[in-house]
């Protein structure tokens, strides 16, 4: 009697990634690598968006001084801006410096006639918003090295300077305005201005300036530009220096290098601080960001946590294996940076496998090299990809943007010195990623790559014999080749086989009827999926699959899966 088929179709993929070495571990719907390709919430994959540059003209020169720390979306009633910080560079003593844009190149913000903003900062300039000014803290600077804070209102021709608090404070008694403490970071919540990690005159008898890294000020109730002597509070516990500042349900949140604070309250009166964490924290303020219904905060070396009213949630268990196995170089922390576009959380960092190239790294990056994208929409506990630009790195310190038209926008910094851009990402027209040809911005691909868990029946001791199976494939739009590699029995280094499927566009002509005159479309691609069959995998006991676009010249760029269906004879099992 002839053996009969067995099959098993898989179609749910919104696992997303899964770095677990134990391939036991993994769920029918995880990868243990995902290159360059989104994670349907439907259940398939699909190609990401290119990345294209937001702008014709370099941010600064080409190969120059390039410190990128942070976009900030500057919420102007008429004329809605980006802002862009760079920082300070400690080795070549370069200033920071504070861009802006309308939508198009980017220009200096100055304060005077060619007289730019300094910034002090390592981690860029702060902004926070209030009402149609934006305050731009300019960092604490030191004991002997001054900064000067700086308010700024959309379409005027320079910033204005404010006067630094220190060592003239005002009462509420007698409000002035045109003053704001020297600090690395601000923030606009409950009615006030807040700044932390702060250099003031201390009060002795004879005063002098002094370094407060651990200190929190607010100002007066509804007066951003007027600060009384006595309104702080002095956080000593958590390490040195405040890192951090998020708003969630209405409280503060903030951070240390070891601790996590919550400011509860809307007054002096009754401010409350509330300890929620004493072995989590941020080394830097672009490690952590406010998403929908929390802040995002990236501790090094636990990894990527989620807080919100229900308190801190551990999200990086997927990954952090990465840590633990020593593939993220520790001595470049300033790399890991978290972006929230697009309702998605952007992970930057300097992490190398050969997950992307097939070759094991000789040694770590020192750049942000990757962005570990996670939407925490798919699923319970969110799914996880990874992409990277064509050229090899990871996007950084990104936000949402709308134009004076509405039109979204959804930008990251490219941190690239050789190619100083902003990119604006998500972006479905889009199918390459921005590049350099000589000193002129061009486009290149990127390579896409899924990799299944091993499928063994639930019986990895049982030979069976795996005829051709079938794969649901997303329409395409241009011809285009997709590799597999077939890999047996556990052993992911020596590829046994390999196929490929060329995907051809279906096209259909419109339809009577369904279309207004002038208006319709003849002759268009077909939004759908197709039905390709593939070649036997062999004789295994275990099977897994390498999908890949390896040919970079190919026209077609979009491709996706939906499902895999495996076929395959169970053969006898023997005793020896």
């Amino acid at each position: 009697m002839p053996t009969a088929i067995a099959f098993k179709q898989i179609e749910d993929f919104t696992g997303g990634i899964n770095l677990r070495a134990d391939q036991f571990q993994l769920a029918p719907n995880e990868s243990p690598g995902i290159v360059n390709l989104e994670v349907d919430p439907r259940g398939g994959i699909f190609t990401r968006a290119g990345y294209q540059i937001f702008h014709s003209t370099a941010v600064g020169s080409l190969g120059g001084v390039w410190l990128p720390k942070r976009l900030y979306n500057y919420k102007h009633s008429t004329t809605p801006t980006v802002l862009l910080a760079t920082g300070y560079d400690t080795g070549a003593s370069v200033n920071g410096k504070v861009y802006q844009s309308i939508g198009s190149n980017f220009s200096l913000l100055n304060f005077g006639a060619a007289t730019p903003i300094v910034v002090k900062s390592t981690n860029g300039a702060s902004f926070a918003q209030w009402q149609n000014t934006v305050y731009i803290a300019t960092g604490s600077g030191t004991t002997s090295v001054a900064t000067i804070p700086y308010k700024y209102v959309a379409g005027n021709t320079y910033a204005t300077a404010l006067t630094v608090s220190s060592p003239t404070w005002q009462s509420y008694a007698m409000p002035t305005g045109g003053y704001m403490p020297r600090a690395e970071l601000n923030i606009t919540h409950a009615n006030k201005m807040f700044v932390a990690n702060t250099v003031e005159y201390d009060t002795s008898a004879t005063p002098s300036l002094t370094a407060f890294p651990n200190r929190l000020r607010w100002s007066h109730e509804n007066l951003p530009e007027d600060w009384y002597q006595d309104d702080y509070i002095d956080i000593e516990s958590g390490g040195e220096g405040i890192t951090g500042l998020q708003i969630v349900d209405g409280q503060l949140l903030i951070f240390k290098p070891k601790a996590v604070y919550l400011l509860m309250g809307y007054d002096a009166d009754n401010f409350q601080l509330v300890e929620l964490s004493t072995n989590l924290g941020i080394d830097y303020p672009q490690q952590c960001v406010a998403g929908n219904g929390g802040v995002y905060f990236f501790d090094w070396p636990q990894g990527l946590y989620f807080y919100n009213r229900n308190g801190i949630q551990d999200i990086f268990k997927r990954l952090r294996p990465i840590i633990q196995d020593k593939q993220v170089n520790s001595q470049a922390l300033t790399a890991i940076t978290l972006s929230y576009i697009n309702n998605k959380v952007w992970l930057s960092m300097p992490y190398d496998s050969d997950i992307i190239t097939g070759v094991a790294p000789s040694a770590l990056p020192d750049f942000p090299s990757v962005n570990f994208v996670f939407d925490p929409t798919i699923g319970q506990q969110g799914s996880y990809t990874m992409y990277q630009s064509s050229t090899g790195f990871g996007l950084v310190s990104g936000t949402d943007w709308r134009d004076s038209a509405d039109e979204a926008y959804y930008l990251m910094i490219n941190p690239d010195f050789d190619f100083p851009f902003i990119f604006s990402v998500d972006d479905y027209d889009n199918v390459t990623d921005a590049e350099l040809a000589g000193a002129t911005p061009n486009t290149g691909n990127f390579l896409t790559k899924y990799i299944t868990k091993w499928f063994d029946d639930d019986r990895y001791v049982q030979l069976k014999s795996f005829i051709a199976p079938n794969y649901v494939m997303k329409s395409v739009e241009s011809s285009t080749n997709i590799r597999i590699n077939i890999y047996q029995d556990f052993d992911s280094t020596n590829q046994q086989r390999s196929q490929t499927i060329s995907l051809i566009p279906e096209t259909s002509g419109g339809l009577y009827g369904t279309g207004l005159y002038g208006t319709a479309v003849y002759g268009i691609t077909t939004v759908g999926a197709t039905l390709q069959k593939g070649s036997p995998l062999g004789r295994a006991k275990a099977i897994q699959l390498e999908f890949l676009q390896p040919i970079l010249s190919d026209t077609g760029r979009k491709w996706g899966l939906n499902s895999i269906a495996y076929k395959y004879k169970r053969r006898k099992i023997r005793g020896v």
